[in-house]
């Protein structure tokens, strides 16, 4: 009786100390010490191709291995907080699985804590922590099995690890088609961009007055014509490719396909549900998933749809945008949302754009890059003199903080900053609102009367593409400038090649200020000592301007067609000749 006694009152210490120990590391992860990486983490546009992954594959396998392994001791702690058991078995549900749940339940208090304002976490905040859990709860089930069963936990998960990965390639070669199930996204024409542009206009979200609503149709010519936009500037057509169908009423469909370079061989997914919203509630019936020439059988599916929709639900980034949702509605060839006003809580932008628990990072390098830009702009000429100003502040600013850091990451904050003071000062949202409605002021008021060339257009011109470039690549930062003069063209100002000549220069220059620690170093030694304007930005002279839709057809072919053309490369040989290019 009193061996039991003892047994008890030594069990019940044992699970105090581990609670004590599991609280202890989990105050320990809310420290500053442990805070999710900031500015330069991976973002989704670092993986857009395979050259841009090759190089931050590494990177993000690091930032997401480290982000595991600090919640490892959440698990291994969990797990002597309950008695333990003979059989492996026993061990495994009476044990290793309330280790599980007690761990990943704290990693969810430590995430919910790291941001109060966006709420409870959702299920895509928790994998990576509960994948550490899970591994520290495997180490601390090792443990009370012996010293030497730890020593070789690490030869037994890289066994099991090498074979699921074999099953998994095997299955995934047995998938793959010849064919590709999506198409060639077609060439969107000047006529369809401006359909696809006028559906949204107007619009916006962020802009409806308190309890008031907007109506969003898309037909399926509309969102076919918008994937095959969007397609190219974000990914290879010939790697990548996919698509979204109306089929019916509250059905819709999404397939994708990607080849494998080697074997030349393409991966078709297809999945499908009956779905639609109806006053910020998520409704969600039939999910469909195939793979290649397999399917899931819909008994498996159809029980998990009520969890999927709840976990859809749950998830940060889409709670405003589905409390914000009167309505959503599939038919036939077409999908209507109705929403009212949409809050942004602050810094979600940033977050999606640059990666989850960057924005704080990222927010105190534009802050302090606006707020001295603004004060070297205010303090500067106008003309030229304010633009050759603000970017000499910028980059001296970055060239002193790249000495504790990276200077590539450093020139991006720099080119954020001098997007939203010279180019717009909407880039802020997407660097974790840093302006204030005094700065966003005295920033329109500063750029008014900064010009590049003798325009005041072109300095906008120049420095929003250079934030677009830092922002989602060079491509869609080309074809953004692009789309704005096609849309001049009819009726706005008229399409413009020297604003073209502005938006290839700046996206020229982020490109190279942001290309390797190499160049963006160099790129701060020089525009530090001096930025002439030539040097970065050739003259536009002699390039057509405010010429009419009519015209843009009948006379250059449209965009694309033989004189465009002829114009374009002049504009590519003048950029590639100025002298911070060569």
């Amino acid at each position: 009786m009193a061996r039991d006694s003892s047994s008890s009152a030594g069990g019940a210490l044992r699970a105090v100390l581990a609670l004590g120990a599991l609280a202890a590391w989990a105050a320990l992860l809310l420290t500053p010490a442990f805070a999710p990486r900031g500015l330069g983490a991976v973002s989704l546009w670092d993986l857009r191709s395979p050259e841009a992954a090759r190089g931050s594959l590494p990177r993000l396998a690091t930032t997401l291995a480290l982000a595991a392994l600090a919640c490892a001791p959440l698990g291994a702690a969990a797990v002597f907080v309950f008695a333990d058991r003979a059989s492996r078995i026993a061990r495994a549900l009476l044990v290793g699985l309330p280790a599980l749940v007690l761990g990943v339940a704290a990693a969810a208090v430590v995430v919910g804590l790291r941001d109060r304002a966006a709420g409870p976490p959702g299920l895509s905040d928790l994998a990576v922590p509960a994948a550490g859990v899970w591994l520290g709860v495997l180490a601390g089930l090792s443990l009370r099995r012996g010293f030497f069963s730890l020593l070789f936990l690490p030869l037994r998960l890289a066994v099991g690890v090498a074979v699921l990965a074999a099953v998994v390639l095997v299955f995934l070669l047995l998938s793959l088609e010849r064919a590709p199930l999506v198409p060639e996204p077609h060439a969107v024409a000047t006529d369809e961009k401006r359909r696809i542009v006028a559906a949204f206009r107007g619009r916006d979200p962020r802009t409806i007055e308190p309890g008031g609503t907007r109506t969003l149709r898309l037909t399926q010519a509309d969102a076919d014509g918008l994937v095959a936009w969007a397609t190219p500037l974000v990914v290879n057509p010939e790697r990548f490719r996919g698509v979204v169908l109306f089929d019916a009423a509250d059905t819709a469909r999404a397939r994708v396909s990607a080849r494998l370079p080697l074997l030349r061989r393409w991966l078709n997914a297809e999945a499908a549900a009956r779905v639609r919203v109806d006053a910020g509630r998520l409704w969600l019936r039939e999910p469909r998933l195939r793979l290649g020439p397999w399917s899931v059988p819909a008994i498996l599916l159809d029980p998990i749809a009520p969890a999927l929709a709840a976990a859809v639900q749950a998830e940060r980034p889409l709670r405003p945008v589905l409390r914000a949702l009167r309505q959503a509605r599939i038919e036939p060839e077409a999908a209507t949302a109705t929403y009212g006003r949409v809050e942004v809580p602050r810094g979600l932008v940033a977050s999606l754009v640059w990666g989850e628990g960057t924005s704080e990072g990222l927010r105190d390098a534009v802050a302090e890059q606006v707020q001295g830009i603004l004060a070297a702009a205010q303090a500067a000429p106008s003309g030229e003199a304010r633009f050759a100003r603000a970017y000499e502040d910028a980059f001296r600013r970055a060239q002193v903080r790249s000495k504790n850091g990276s200077a590539v990451e450093e020139n991006r904050a720099a080119l954020l900053g001098l997007g939203i003071v010279l180019g717009s000062e909407h880039v802020a949202t997407f660097a974790g609102d840093v302006a204030d409605a005094g700065q966003r002021n005295l920033a329109a008021r500063l750029r008014a009367g900064a010009t590049a060339h003798g325009r005041a257009d072109w300095t906008r011109h120049f420095s929003l593409s250079g934030a677009l470039t830092v922002l989602s690549a060079v491509a869609p930062s080309d074809a953004a400038g692009l789309l704005k003069e096609e849309l001049d063209a009819d009726g706005g100002s008229g399409f413009s090649f020297g604003d073209l000549l502005a938006d290839r220069s700046g996206t020229t220059f982020a490109e190279r200020a942001t290309g390797s620690e190499e160049t963006a170093a160099e790129m701060q030694q020089r525009v530090a000592a001096g930025f002439r304007i030539d040097e970065y930005f050739p003259p536009g002279t002699g390039l057509p301007e405010n010429i009419p839709d009519a015209e843009l057809r009948s006379r250059y072919g449209g965009v694309g067609g033989p004189r465009y053309r002829q114009y374009a490369e002049e504009i590519e040989r003048r950029v590639a000749a100025a002298a911070a290019y060569r």
